[in-house]
């Protein structure tokens, strides 16, 4: 039996991924994997400017599940951010951030200098093991993993997912074939949207990424 284009297409899995909002350990550029942090002031704020603009015309699509990590910062920015949609919250630990191990609450900055010093701890390197933790590598295949099941389970489906700043990075890598170890062009903001589709539970199809149009500082006052 033969599938035309337009019924191949009909069964994508459409993803909206956002980051969470802004927590305190962000402000501090404090490294925070599994640790469960909630969100501060500022990412409430995020959170609910972002539930404004998915209720505007500007956001146009019918979602029909949303998902999220199991950390706290991500599940209150899902729970905030699509009330309106009046869908459960479907938490899942496979959409969780990578595990830093012991070195979480470590300093982000002063990790991403190490990289550059002869024997020093590489965030970057694909397989240098941290204690407690997950390397590079296996971090971003249980992302691809996740999504991978969720399109299989979900054919044809508009899913909101809520996740890490890490997790954002590795579909963006697997989606435009850069290398774990290579520098990324472009910061990833607190309740940033990136769009992306799994064409037949497999084919990744890039979208529309870092949209932040919601984040500029007018609509954050506005609801101060």
């Amino acid at each position: 039996m033969t599938h035309s284009k337009r019924d191949t297409q009909a069964m994508d899995t459409h993803f909206w991924l956002i980051r969470h909002g802004e927590t305190d350990w962000n402000a501090m550029r404090k490294l925070q994997g599994w640790r469960d942090i909630a969100l501060n002031e500022t990412g409430i704020q995020q959170a609910r400017v972002l539930a404004q603009t998915l209720q505007t015309a500007a956001f146009r699509h019918r979602i029909d599940t949303v998902y999220s990590s199991d950390l706290v910062r991500a599940s209150e920015t899902a729970r905030i951010a699509t009330a309106h949609f009046g869908l459960p919250v479907r938490t899942d630990a496979g959409l969780r951030e990578r595990g830093f191990g012991v070195m979480e609450g470590s300093d982000w900055q002063s990790l991403k200098h190490s990289a550059d010093v002869p024997g020093a701890f590489n965030i970057r390197d694909p397989d240098t093991p941290i204690q407690d933790g997950e390397t590079l590598r296996a971090f971003q295949q249980r992302i691809v993993d996740t999504f991978q099941s969720l399109a299989q389970r979900l054919p044809g489906n508009n899913v909101m997912v809520f996740s890490h700043g890490g997790v954002i990075d590795a579909v963006w890598r697997r989606l435009n074939g850069v290398a774990l170890e290579a520098p990324r062009p472009f910061d990833i903001q607190n309740t940033s949207i990136n769009c992306f589709s799994i064409r037949a539970g497999s084919d990744w199809i890039p979208g529309e990424w870092g949209i932040v149009d919601h984040l500029e500082q007018p609509a954050l006052d506005e609801l101060r």
